[in-house]
């Protein structure tokens, strides 16, 4: 099948979608003028200020030692032998040192400068944020041109992603979870097209996959479970490409990954899985607050992170195409998508668990469930087999009244991304979850 650009060029639908990256980068990039940064910007410059400035890991401030501003505006931290270091991966706490290390020495800013500040974070934000952003859209699309003939469903489901998600709330500001759907997008796109047929089983796109995938796990641990299924028809079908060009794109991130957090706490294992570093002495999880000490029933918590207050298919109904999608693949066994789709529902379902029974805080102080955030697109991916299905002008009423409240909750995302209990299911539907 040929791309959308040499299928379609002439169609309306060709630069709708383009008008959608584009106004989509654009809202995102206007958005990081003055971007909030509290405890997942704060935790991520700690480690840039103080590899830059001190050579050191260390983000706490020891007699003598020049004021780490940002280690002290952060619970995110854990203790290493008497030490307090970020309790973020490392990878992209790294590429925001190497940004910060170039404007330092080549360029004199200094980030305890409060008007240089604000110029280095938009800077970072804009060439880690929004292109993250604008890859992930990009990618997006065109695995929608691989399984999704009509130009304007295609169109749809863009712009669903674009501004009725969690997605472009967030894009604006650093975290990890927007470049890990980005990843996320070019390793399915890589491992959809060739796994398919649709792409040449070529060497590029066995190491894309895997240097992509790996940065999954470097970014957002828990929805690399998204690209093993991807990469598994790949490892069976291409055994010797598999292991040979994709093992060769998995290196270079994993072994950064691996190596620092050896040469950081002594272990390979991330911090997230040491539960015992984060109760130092003066540590804010020994008597956490909020939303953070929170102590609900499993199935009450898996309600409100799904369907509840800080519902992702509350907040972002859109989200609902997707289940949708998968229930037509369980119907029709001849669908040609069909193992994808319910794979990629069950991948969605075992994160759940996951997060059900591991988790208590509904990813802390921000609007909506935030450790969704990666898996939105691939919810709208398995929207497809449904909206190959749509007939008339019913699908696309009840497209738009899906639509309508998750524009409403990206917008309010889009303007106070973090903080406790702002989500109009919370004021309007269920109350509070706490009384602060």
């Amino acid at each position: 099948m040929a791309p959308m650009s040499q299928r379609t060029a002439s169609h309306p639908a060709y630069w709708a979608e383009r008008a959608i990256i584009l106004f989509a980068i654009l809202l995102a990039c206007f958005g990081m003028w003055g971007a909030t940064t509290l405890d997942s910007a704060n935790s991520r410059l700690a480690t840039a200020w103080s590899l830059v400035h001190r050579g050191s890991w260390f983000v706490d401030t020891q007699p003598g030692e020049a004021f780490n501003r940002f280690g002290a505006a952060t619970v995110d931290k854990v203790a290493i032998d008497g030490r307090i270091v970020s309790s973020k991966p490392p990878v992209l706490p790294l590429l925001m040192t190497g940004e910060y290390a170039l404007l330092h020495h080549g360029l004199g800013w200094d980030l305890d400068k409060p008007e240089d500040r604000e110029l280095i974070v938009l800077f970072m934000a804009l060439t880690l944020m929004g292109v993250s952003w604008a890859v992930c859209l990009v990618f997006f699309a065109l695995i929608l041109d691989l399984f999704v003939d009509s130009p304007w469903r295609r169109v749809s489901l863009l712009f669903g992603l674009a501004f009725a998600t969690q997605l472009p709330g967030f894009a604006p500001q650093i975290n990890n979870h927007t470049p890990a759907a980005a990843a996320l997008m070019v390793a399915l796109y890589f491992a959809l097209g060739v796994a398919t047929g649709k792409r040449a089983p070529a060497a590029g796109r066995f190491f894309g996959f895997g240097f992509a995938g790996a940065l999954v796990f470097a970014l957002d641990m828990p929805a690399t479970i998204f690209v093993a299924l991807a990469g598994l028809p790949l490892l069976f079908r291409f055994p010797r490409q598999a292991v040979t060009w994709g093992g060769a794109g998995l290196a270079l991130p994993l072994v950064v990954h691996f190596g620092t957090n050896i040469h950081v706490t002594g272990s390979p294992v991330p911090v997230q899985m040491r539960k015992e570093l984060y109760l130092y002495e003066s540590s804010y999880w020994r008597n956490p607050g909020g939303l953070d000490a929170l102590n609900e029933a499993k199935g009450t918590y898996l309600f409100h992170l799904s369907f509840g207050r800080f519902g992702s298919f509350t907040l972002f109904p859109i989200l609902l195409l997707g289940i949708a999608g998968t229930a037509c693949a369980a119907m029709r066994r001849d669908l040609p998508q069909r193992f994808w789709v319910l794979g990629g529902m069950a991948a969605f379902v075992l994160l759940n668990t996951y997060y059900t029974l591991r988790t208590n805080n509904y990813g802390g102080h921000a609007y909506g469930f935030r450790w969704h955030i990666a898996s939105m697109p691939v919810l709208l991916l398995l929207a497809a087999p449904y909206v190959g299905r749509w007939r008339g002008v019913a699908p696309w009423v009840l497209f738009g009244l899906l639509l309508i409240p998750g524009m409403v909750s990206a917008w309010e995302c889009y303007h106070e991304p973090w903080g406790a209990q702002q989500e109009w299911t919370v004021r309007w539907l269920f109350g509070p979850a706490f009384v602060e």
